[in-house]
Protein backbone atom coordinates (compact mmCIF):
# COMPACT_ATOMS: atom_id res chain seq x y z
CA UNK A 1 0.00 0.00 0.00
CA UNK A 2 2.88 2.52 1.29
CA UNK A 3 4.21 2.04 -2.35
CA UNK A 4 0.75 2.50 -3.94
CA UNK A 5 0.75 5.56 -2.28
CA UNK A 6 3.85 6.85 -2.88
CA UNK A 7 3.81 6.29 -6.55
CA UNK A 8 0.13 8.46 -6.40
CA UNK A 9 1.76 10.89 -4.77
CA UNK A 10 4.78 11.36 -7.27
CA UNK A 11 2.53 12.13 -9.99
CA UNK A 12 -0.14 14.29 -8.45
CA UNK A 13 3.23 15.92 -7.82
CA UNK A 14 4.53 16.16 -11.12
CA UNK A 15 1.30 17.36 -12.36
CA UNK A 16 0.71 19.99 -9.86
CA UNK A 17 4.36 21.76 -11.13
CA UNK A 18 4.07 21.43 -14.64
CA UNK A 19 0.10 23.24 -13.78
CA UNK A 20 2.07 25.68 -12.17
CA UNK A 21 5.38 26.83 -13.84
CA UNK A 22 4.42 30.77 -13.33
CA UNK A 23 3.85 29.78 -9.53
CA UNK A 24 7.42 28.11 -9.41
CA UNK A 25 8.98 31.06 -10.79
CA UNK A 26 7.28 33.65 -8.42
CA UNK A 27 8.95 31.28 -5.82
CA UNK A 28 12.28 30.44 -7.03
CA UNK A 29 12.95 35.04 -6.79
CA UNK A 30 11.38 35.15 -3.71
CA UNK A 31 14.17 32.91 -2.54
CA UNK A 32 16.37 34.59 -3.25
CA UNK A 33 15.72 37.37 -1.04
CA UNK A 34 12.98 35.48 1.64
CA UNK A 35 14.24 31.99 3.58
CA UNK A 36 12.29 29.34 2.10
CA UNK A 37 10.59 31.88 -0.55
CA UNK A 38 8.23 33.83 2.04
CA UNK A 39 7.65 35.22 5.60
CA UNK A 40 5.03 33.53 6.83
CA UNK A 41 6.07 29.84 7.63
CA UNK A 42 2.92 27.90 7.81
CA UNK A 43 2.78 29.51 3.97
CA UNK A 44 5.50 27.13 2.93
CA UNK A 45 4.84 24.38 1.02
CA UNK A 46 7.70 21.83 -1.33
CA UNK A 47 7.85 21.75 -4.29
CA UNK A 48 6.47 25.78 -3.99
CA UNK A 49 3.65 27.24 -2.80
CA UNK A 50 0.88 28.77 -5.09
CA UNK A 51 1.31 32.09 -5.45
CA UNK A 52 -2.38 34.21 -5.98
CA UNK A 53 -3.21 36.93 -8.60
CA UNK A 54 -6.55 37.76 -7.28
CA UNK A 55 -10.01 37.00 -5.33
CA UNK A 56 -13.13 37.49 -5.23
CA UNK A 57 -15.82 35.63 -3.20
CA UNK A 58 -14.64 32.29 -2.09
CA UNK A 59 -12.23 31.84 -4.86
CA UNK A 60 -8.99 32.70 -5.93
CA UNK A 61 -6.89 33.06 -8.98
CA UNK A 62 -2.93 32.02 -9.67
CA UNK A 63 -0.44 33.85 -11.15
CA UNK A 64 -1.35 30.91 -13.99
CA UNK A 65 -4.45 31.57 -14.32
CA UNK A 66 -5.90 28.20 -12.11
CA UNK A 67 -8.48 29.32 -10.04
CA UNK A 68 -9.39 27.66 -6.76
CA UNK A 69 -12.09 27.22 -4.33
CA UNK A 70 -10.30 28.54 -0.86
CA UNK A 71 -11.35 26.22 2.16
CA UNK A 72 -8.42 27.70 4.14
CA UNK A 73 -9.88 30.77 4.35
CA UNK A 74 -6.32 32.85 5.60
CA UNK A 75 -6.31 29.73 8.18
CA UNK A 76 -9.47 31.08 9.84
CA UNK A 77 -9.09 35.25 9.50
CA UNK A 78 -10.94 35.22 6.01
CA UNK A 79 -13.96 34.29 7.34
CA UNK A 80 -15.67 37.07 5.17
CA UNK A 81 -14.60 35.90 1.97
CA UNK A 82 -12.09 37.96 -0.49
CA UNK A 83 -12.77 41.51 -0.88
CA UNK A 84 -16.69 41.23 0.68
CA UNK A 85 -17.80 44.61 -0.27
CA UNK A 86 -19.01 45.55 2.73
CA UNK A 87 -15.43 45.74 4.07
CA UNK A 88 -14.27 46.93 1.19
CA UNK A 89 -16.51 50.32 1.49
CA UNK A 90 -15.18 50.50 5.21
CA UNK A 91 -11.59 50.72 4.15
CA UNK A 92 -12.55 53.24 0.96
CA UNK A 93 -14.19 55.28 3.74
CA UNK A 94 -11.05 54.91 6.11
CA UNK A 95 -9.15 56.11 2.97
CA UNK A 96 -11.29 59.53 2.65
CA UNK A 97 -10.61 60.33 6.42
CA UNK A 98 -6.63 60.05 6.81
CA UNK A 99 -4.60 57.30 8.40
CA UNK A 100 -1.82 57.26 10.41
CA UNK A 101 -3.41 60.22 12.95
CA UNK A 102 -1.72 59.62 15.64
CA UNK A 103 -4.31 59.67 18.24
CA UNK A 104 -7.49 58.61 19.46
CA UNK A 105 -10.30 58.42 16.38
CA UNK A 106 -13.35 57.05 18.39
CA UNK A 107 -13.72 53.97 16.90
CA UNK A 108 -11.90 51.83 19.66
CA UNK A 109 -14.91 52.61 21.78
CA UNK A 110 -17.16 51.24 19.02
CA UNK A 111 -14.99 48.37 18.56
CA UNK A 112 -14.40 47.63 22.09
CA UNK A 113 -18.42 47.23 23.11
CA UNK A 114 -19.18 45.23 19.93
CA UNK A 115 -16.33 42.65 21.67
CA UNK A 116 -17.99 43.20 25.57
CA UNK A 117 -21.12 41.97 24.05
CA UNK A 118 -19.60 38.91 22.28
CA UNK A 119 -17.72 37.82 24.98
CA UNK A 120 -18.61 36.74 28.51
CA UNK A 121 -15.34 37.76 30.07
CA UNK A 122 -14.14 40.70 28.18
CA UNK A 123 -14.91 43.31 30.93
CA UNK A 124 -12.95 45.72 29.12
CA UNK A 125 -10.20 45.21 26.54
CA UNK A 126 -7.30 46.51 25.23
CA UNK A 127 -6.22 46.18 21.02
CA UNK A 128 -2.85 44.97 20.03
CA UNK A 129 -1.77 43.96 16.14
CA UNK A 130 -2.27 39.79 16.26
CA UNK A 131 -2.45 36.75 18.20
CA UNK A 132 0.72 36.84 19.14
CA UNK A 133 0.65 39.91 20.53
CA UNK A 134 -2.91 39.58 22.56
CA UNK A 135 -1.27 36.43 23.98
CA UNK A 136 1.96 38.21 24.93
CA UNK A 137 0.47 40.92 26.77
CA UNK A 138 -2.11 38.84 28.70
CA UNK A 139 0.42 36.66 30.03
CA UNK A 140 2.55 39.71 31.09
CA UNK A 141 -0.92 40.98 32.76
CA UNK A 142 -1.48 37.89 34.33
CA UNK A 143 2.27 37.90 35.47
CA UNK A 144 1.59 41.23 36.86
CA UNK A 145 -1.44 40.53 38.83
CA UNK A 146 -0.39 37.51 40.49
CA UNK A 147 3.30 38.22 40.86
CA UNK A 148 3.97 35.06 39.85
CA UNK A 149 6.45 33.21 37.10
CA UNK A 150 4.75 30.05 35.62
CA UNK A 151 2.90 29.83 32.84
CA UNK A 152 0.69 26.44 32.31
CA UNK A 153 0.35 25.80 28.60
CA UNK A 154 -0.33 22.65 26.64
CA UNK A 155 1.06 19.85 24.27
CA UNK A 156 0.72 21.48 20.83
CA UNK A 157 -0.78 24.23 21.55
CA UNK A 158 -0.27 27.07 19.61
CA UNK A 159 -0.63 30.79 20.82
CA UNK A 160 1.82 32.60 17.80
CA UNK A 161 5.21 32.73 16.66
CA UNK A 162 6.92 32.91 19.74
CA UNK A 163 4.44 30.36 22.01
CA UNK A 164 4.14 27.46 20.17
CA UNK A 165 3.99 24.26 22.04
CA UNK A 166 4.10 21.56 19.19
CA UNK A 167 7.56 20.55 20.13
CA UNK A 168 9.79 20.79 23.31
CA UNK A 169 12.23 23.56 23.62
CA UNK A 170 11.07 25.43 20.85
CA UNK A 171 14.01 28.53 20.20
CA UNK A 172 11.66 30.73 19.03
CA UNK A 173 9.55 30.68 22.41
CA UNK A 174 9.53 33.46 24.81
CA UNK A 175 11.55 32.85 28.10
CA UNK A 176 8.64 32.46 30.46
CA UNK A 177 8.51 29.73 32.73
CA UNK A 178 6.43 27.69 31.06
CA UNK A 179 4.94 24.03 31.83
CA UNK A 180 3.42 21.81 29.82
CA UNK A 181 0.37 19.68 30.35
CA UNK A 182 -1.06 17.16 28.61
CA UNK A 183 -4.06 18.77 26.46
CA UNK A 184 -7.72 17.58 27.21
CA UNK A 185 -6.50 14.97 30.17
CA UNK A 186 -7.36 15.98 33.89
CA UNK A 187 -5.29 13.09 35.28
CA UNK A 188 -2.06 14.37 33.66
CA UNK A 189 -2.62 18.01 34.35
CA UNK A 190 -3.89 17.97 37.99
CA UNK A 191 -0.11 17.56 39.24
CA UNK A 192 1.01 20.83 36.98
CA UNK A 193 -1.72 23.00 39.48
CA UNK A 194 0.01 24.77 42.14
CA UNK A 195 0.22 27.91 43.84
CA UNK A 196 3.21 29.12 41.55
CA UNK A 197 0.94 29.81 38.37
CA UNK A 198 0.50 32.91 37.22
CA UNK A 199 -2.15 31.68 34.38
CA UNK A 200 -3.32 28.74 32.50
CA UNK A 201 -3.26 29.62 28.98
CA UNK A 202 -5.65 27.24 26.97
CA UNK A 203 -7.34 27.02 23.34
CA UNK A 204 -10.95 25.70 24.18
CA UNK A 205 -10.47 24.19 20.73
CA UNK A 206 -6.54 23.60 19.33
CA UNK A 207 -6.57 25.00 15.57
CA UNK A 208 -2.92 24.18 14.74
CA UNK A 209 -2.52 21.31 17.20
CA UNK A 210 -5.18 19.38 14.45
CA UNK A 211 -8.31 20.95 15.34
CA UNK A 212 -8.88 19.42 19.38
CA UNK A 213 -11.64 20.47 20.78
CA UNK A 214 -11.29 20.54 24.58
CA UNK A 215 -14.11 18.46 26.70
CA UNK A 216 -16.05 20.66 28.50
CA UNK A 217 -14.95 19.03 31.68
CA UNK A 218 -11.16 19.70 31.05
CA UNK A 219 -12.38 23.39 30.92
CA UNK A 220 -14.59 23.13 33.75
CA UNK A 221 -11.67 21.70 35.79
CA UNK A 222 -9.18 24.35 34.53
CA UNK A 223 -11.45 26.65 36.02
CA UNK A 224 -12.09 25.05 39.68
CA UNK A 225 -8.28 24.48 39.68
CA UNK A 226 -7.66 27.87 38.56
CA UNK A 227 -9.98 29.56 41.58
CA UNK A 228 -8.25 27.09 44.49
CA UNK A 229 -4.79 28.03 43.79
CA UNK A 230 -5.96 31.51 42.96
CA UNK A 231 -4.33 31.72 39.24
CA UNK A 232 -5.84 33.41 36.29
CA UNK A 233 -7.46 31.22 33.31
CA UNK A 234 -6.92 32.67 29.86
CA UNK A 235 -8.72 30.92 26.97
CA UNK A 236 -6.88 31.79 23.77
CA UNK A 237 -9.59 32.32 21.79
CA UNK A 238 -8.72 33.56 18.51
CA UNK A 239 -10.02 31.03 16.04
CA UNK A 240 -12.45 29.93 18.38
CA UNK A 241 -14.90 32.84 18.45
CA UNK A 242 -15.42 32.10 15.06
CA UNK A 243 -17.35 28.73 16.33
CA UNK A 244 -20.41 30.29 18.69
CA UNK A 245 -21.65 34.30 18.69
CA UNK A 246 -20.10 34.31 22.49
CA UNK A 247 -16.89 32.28 21.78
CA UNK A 248 -17.13 28.99 23.04
CA UNK A 249 -16.47 30.30 26.80
CA UNK A 250 -20.30 31.38 25.89
CA UNK A 251 -20.75 28.20 24.18
CA UNK A 252 -19.48 25.88 26.75
CA UNK A 253 -20.71 28.80 29.94
CA UNK A 254 -17.47 28.46 31.49
CA UNK A 255 -15.80 32.06 31.90
CA UNK A 256 -12.23 32.51 31.93
CA UNK A 257 -10.61 35.85 33.98
CA UNK A 258 -9.00 36.73 30.69
CA UNK A 259 -9.67 36.06 26.86
CA UNK A 260 -7.21 36.53 23.65
CA UNK A 261 -9.01 37.28 20.07
CA UNK A 262 -7.60 38.31 16.40
CA UNK A 263 -7.62 37.21 13.44
CA UNK A 264 -11.27 37.63 11.33
CA UNK A 265 -12.37 40.06 14.30
CA UNK A 266 -9.97 42.73 12.37
CA UNK A 267 -12.23 41.97 9.22
CA UNK A 268 -9.01 40.95 7.24
CA UNK A 269 -6.54 43.45 8.95
CA UNK A 270 -3.97 43.00 11.24
CA UNK A 271 -5.48 42.47 14.60
CA UNK A 272 -5.39 41.22 17.71
CA UNK A 273 -7.20 42.22 21.35
CA UNK A 274 -6.64 40.78 25.40
CA UNK A 275 -8.85 41.49 27.82
CA UNK A 276 -10.80 40.35 30.90
CA UNK A 277 -11.87 41.57 34.38
CA UNK A 278 -11.93 44.73 35.12
CA UNK A 279 -9.91 44.30 38.11
CA UNK A 280 -6.94 43.07 36.27
CA UNK A 281 -7.17 45.12 33.23
CA UNK A 282 -7.68 48.08 35.51
CA UNK A 283 -3.49 47.78 35.64
CA UNK A 284 -3.54 49.50 32.26
CA UNK A 285 -5.28 52.68 33.89
CA UNK A 286 -3.37 56.04 34.42
CA UNK A 287 -2.75 55.30 37.92
CA UNK A 288 -2.01 51.21 37.26
CA UNK A 289 0.92 49.76 37.43
CA UNK A 290 1.76 48.35 33.53
CA UNK A 291 2.14 50.97 30.14
CA UNK A 292 0.84 49.14 26.91
CA UNK A 293 1.73 51.32 23.69
CA UNK A 294 2.03 50.20 19.83
CA UNK A 295 2.22 52.66 16.55
CA UNK A 296 -0.95 50.65 14.99
CA UNK A 297 -2.95 49.19 17.77
CA UNK A 298 -5.83 51.80 16.92
CA UNK A 299 -5.13 52.23 13.35
CA UNK A 300 -8.01 53.74 11.41
CA UNK A 301 -7.71 51.24 8.97
CA UNK A 302 -8.73 48.11 11.24
CA UNK A 303 -10.65 49.88 13.69
CA UNK A 304 -13.41 50.81 10.28
CA UNK A 305 -12.79 47.61 8.36
CA UNK A 306 -13.46 45.59 12.55
CA UNK A 307 -16.93 47.81 13.01
CA UNK A 308 -17.90 47.06 9.64
CA UNK A 309 -17.20 43.26 9.58
CA UNK A 310 -19.07 42.78 12.78
CA UNK A 311 -22.54 43.50 11.03
CA UNK A 312 -21.66 40.57 8.98
CA UNK A 313 -21.00 37.84 11.80
CA UNK A 314 -24.66 37.28 13.36
CA UNK A 315 -25.80 34.28 15.24
CA UNK A 316 -28.16 32.82 12.14
CA UNK A 317 -24.32 32.89 10.06
CA UNK A 318 -22.46 31.26 12.55
CA UNK A 319 -25.03 28.24 13.01
CA UNK A 320 -24.93 28.19 8.91
CA UNK A 321 -21.35 27.82 8.79
CA UNK A 322 -21.26 25.07 11.62
CA UNK A 323 -23.66 23.40 10.30
CA UNK A 324 -21.59 23.21 6.80
CA UNK A 325 -18.80 22.38 8.46
CA UNK A 326 -20.56 19.23 10.67
CA UNK A 327 -21.57 18.11 7.29
CA UNK A 328 -18.39 17.88 5.60
CA UNK A 329 -16.61 16.47 8.21
CA UNK A 330 -19.54 13.56 8.79
CA UNK A 331 -19.71 12.89 5.41
CA UNK A 332 -16.23 12.73 4.29
CA UNK A 333 -15.82 10.73 7.49
CA UNK A 334 -18.19 8.56 6.77
CA UNK A 335 -17.15 8.18 3.06
CA UNK A 336 -13.85 7.14 3.99
CA UNK A 337 -14.91 4.73 5.86
CA UNK A 338 -17.01 2.79 3.19
CA UNK A 339 -13.72 3.11 1.16
CA UNK A 340 -12.17 0.84 4.26
CA UNK A 341 -10.12 3.72 4.31
CA UNK A 342 -9.89 4.30 8.38
CA UNK A 343 -6.97 5.56 8.06
CA UNK A 344 -7.66 8.96 6.81
CA UNK A 345 -10.15 10.91 9.30
CA UNK A 346 -11.78 14.42 9.64
CA UNK A 347 -12.26 15.72 13.09
CA UNK A 348 -13.14 19.70 14.45
CA UNK A 349 -15.76 21.85 15.32
CA UNK A 350 -18.45 23.91 13.20
CA UNK A 351 -17.07 25.46 10.58
CA UNK A 352 -13.29 24.35 11.87
CA UNK A 353 -12.22 21.13 9.94
CA UNK A 354 -8.55 18.76 10.45
CA UNK A 355 -7.98 15.94 8.34
CA UNK A 356 -5.64 13.83 9.91
CA UNK A 357 -3.92 10.16 8.53
CA UNK A 358 -2.57 7.14 10.44
CA UNK A 359 -0.28 4.69 9.66
CA UNK A 360 3.06 3.65 8.36
CA UNK A 361 2.43 6.05 5.42
CA UNK A 362 0.83 9.04 7.75
CA UNK A 363 2.61 11.87 5.95
CA UNK A 364 2.50 9.78 2.33
CA UNK A 365 -1.10 9.96 2.53
CA UNK A 366 -1.95 13.29 4.01
CA UNK A 367 0.06 14.67 1.33
CA UNK A 368 -1.51 12.39 -1.41
CA UNK A 369 -4.92 14.25 0.00
CA UNK A 370 -3.27 17.38 -0.63
CA UNK A 371 -2.39 17.39 -3.70
CA UNK A 372 -5.32 15.65 -5.07
CA UNK A 373 -7.99 18.08 -3.86
CA UNK A 374 -5.26 20.84 -5.59
CA UNK A 375 -5.95 18.82 -8.73
CA UNK A 376 -9.17 19.08 -8.88
CA UNK A 377 -9.44 23.06 -7.78
CA UNK A 378 -9.98 22.67 -4.07
CA UNK A 379 -7.66 24.95 -1.75
CA UNK A 380 -6.79 23.37 2.10
CA UNK A 381 -3.73 23.83 4.19
CA UNK A 382 -1.12 21.32 3.81
CA UNK A 383 -1.35 20.12 7.52
CA UNK A 384 -4.87 19.16 6.50
CA UNK A 385 -6.49 22.39 7.38
CA UNK A 386 -9.66 23.92 6.29
CA UNK A 387 -12.28 26.45 7.72
CA UNK A 388 -14.98 27.54 6.23
CA UNK A 389 -15.69 31.28 4.92
CA UNK A 390 -19.30 33.56 4.53
CA UNK A 391 -19.15 32.82 0.92
CA UNK A 392 -19.21 28.77 1.42
CA UNK A 393 -23.25 27.41 0.75
CA UNK A 394 -24.01 23.82 0.39
CA UNK A 395 -22.76 23.76 -3.09
CA UNK A 396 -19.59 24.48 -1.95
CA UNK A 397 -19.41 21.33 0.77
CA UNK A 398 -20.81 19.27 -2.57
CA UNK A 399 -18.13 20.08 -4.48
CA UNK A 400 -15.21 19.38 -1.60
CA UNK A 401 -17.41 15.63 -0.92
CA UNK A 402 -16.99 15.13 -4.79
CA UNK A 403 -13.44 15.97 -4.75
CA UNK A 404 -12.79 13.45 -1.78
CA UNK A 405 -14.90 10.83 -3.58
CA UNK A 406 -12.94 11.22 -6.55
CA UNK A 407 -9.47 11.24 -4.03
CA UNK A 408 -10.46 7.93 -2.83
CA UNK A 409 -11.54 6.52 -6.10
CA UNK A 410 -8.21 6.83 -7.56
CA UNK A 411 -6.30 5.89 -4.14
CA UNK A 412 -8.44 3.22 -2.71
CA UNK A 413 -10.93 1.80 -5.10
CA UNK A 414 -12.34 -1.65 -2.39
Amino acid sequence: MATTVASRLNQLIQQYEALHPLSKQAFERARRVLPSGNTRSSLYSDPFPLVIQSAEGSRFTTVDGIVFEDFVSDYTAGIYGHSHPVIRDAIQDALSTGFSLGSVIGKEAELAEILQRRIPSLEKVRFCNSGTEANTFAIATAIAFTQRKKILVFDKGYHGGTLNFDKADNPMNLPHQFVVGKYNDVTETKPFITHELAAILVEPMQSAGGMRPASREFLAFLRKAADEVGTLLIFDEVVTTRLHYHGLQGALDIKPDMTTVGKYLGGGLPFGAFGGRAEIMDQYDLSGALSHSGTFNNNVFTMTAAVAAAKLITEPEIERLNSLGTRLREQANEMAKDAGLTRLYFTGYGSTVGVHSAGDEASLLLDSFYFSMLSQGIFIGRRGFIALNLMHGEESIDRFLGAVRIFLRDHFTV
